[in-house]
């Protein structure tokens, strides 16, 4: 009884022992990192990196929203694909869902081009216990619109659901049956089978974290220093590009014959003029946005591999072959020759929440480093 008393005693504390590592080692790197970065501060110029643009996409799928200024939130830039649509999975041959099990898969232009014809505007509504969001698109029978009231006490009695995104299950809330019927009439014309799909909001409870595997120390949040969350992202909360990027790819278009792309194309969150050379962002690891105290550092973890949703024209949601085909050329970086990369998913430095950015602001690189791309395979769906 001793020896198996003292067994589990030393295993307690060697898992604590760890996690106690861990969050000295996430206190330090975040405190280093922040004195890099003051270390670094000076006169910004007109040649330094600045943000041109910074974007949200309120239901994941749909058109993007151009913003001023944003800040950010535990699950990356406030406002950013808080929901998203789902179709009910079919009920299992043992006769009902698990505990845990999905109930409900995420549903994007992957599936159904015609959700880039769903313009979203937000709405200032003079009732503040609501959050409004108008759906219009020209797709839409009779040209008409929806709302979509995503405030947590108007979704509080609504059915919720476990939804499958990627191979993490969150708990979501259905956004009622409005949204629900307008997407419907519009993806029901990439197939009838889709008039099933439900639009549905993230809770304030749900977690989601990223990926352990790409996660830097200094970007672990919170005094226990846990992962990161990615709300309802492919798997991590901001999207980074850069205009000389898509100008050397718009470049190689164009010796084709072919018509350059805008930067709409990839559903970046943050996108960063001025930089030295195109998809240099592959060796940034850490930037800075922003001076003094109130500056944001974001970590860049890993390229983004990019499908054909980036071949969807994100005005009219026609398809063609670009930019995969020529990005295959030259960015074909992954495990696979079909894995092609363009733009940097980044997380926020754990003591970055609740900070905001503005189109203008400076980006300094405060450190550089060695590409990193899927450490397995690219998922398709």
């Amino acid at each position: 009884v001793a020896a198996v008393a003292a067994a589990v005693v030393l295993v307690c504390i060697t898992k604590y022992w760890r996690k106690l590592q861990l969050i000295v080692k996430a206190h330090r790197a975040r405190w280093k990192l922040r004195h890099l970065s003051t270390s670094q501060e000076g006169n910004s110029d007109d040649n330094q990196p600045r943000v041109s643009g910074i974007f949200i996409h309120p239901v994941k799928s749909m058109r993007a929203v151009p913003l001023p200024e944003t800040n950010f939130d535990k699950d990356g830039v406030s406002g950013d694909r808080r929901l998203m649509l789902v179709r009910p999975l079919p009920t299992p041959i043992y006769g009902s869902f698990l505990k845990g099990e999905p109930t409900h898969r995420f549903f994007t232009q992957r599936q159904a081009p015609s959700l880039a014809t769903i313009d979203l505007k937000p709405v200032i509504a003079q009732d503040r216990s609501k959050i409004l969001i108008k759906l219009s698109s020209k797709m839409s029978p009779n040209n008409d619109h929806a709302y979509i009231d995503a405030h947590p006490k108007s979704v509080k009695k609504l059915p919720r659901y476990l939804a499958g995104i990627w191979s993490d299950v969150v708990e979501v809330v259905d956004v009622g049956d409005e949204a629900a019927e307008f997407v419907a009439n519009v993806v029901s014309k990439d197939d009838p089978s889709f008039k099933d799909v439900r639009v549905v909001s993230i809770l304030d409870t749900s977690v989601r974290r990223i990926n352990e595997k790409y996660c830097p120390d200094a970007a672990r949040v919170g005094f226990l220093s846990d992962l990161p969350q990615g709300g309802l992202t492919d798997g991590f909360p901001i999207l980074v590009a850069t205009e000389a990027s898509l100008e050397l790819l718009n470049e190689k278009l164009k010796k084709k014959g072919k018509d350059p792309l805008p930067m709409s194309r990839f559903r970046p969150n943050i996108v960063i003029s001025n930089t030295t050379k195109a998809f240099d962002e592959d060796n940034w690891k850490a930037i800075k946005i922003g001076t003094g105290k109130d500056a944001v550092i974001l970590h860049l973890v890993k390229g983004c591999p990019r499908c054909k949703q980036s071949c969807t024209d994100q005005l009219t949601g026609a398809r063609g072959e670009e930019p995969v085909a020529t990005l295959s050329e030259f960015r074909a970086l992954g495990k696979s020759e079909e894995d092609v990369y363009f733009a940097q998913n980044a997380v926020l430095n754990g003591d970055c929440y609740n900070k905001s950015i503005k189109v203008g602001d400076p980006v300094t690189i405060l450190t550089r480093g060695d590409p990193i791309w899927d450490m397995e395979d690219v998922q398709a769906e």
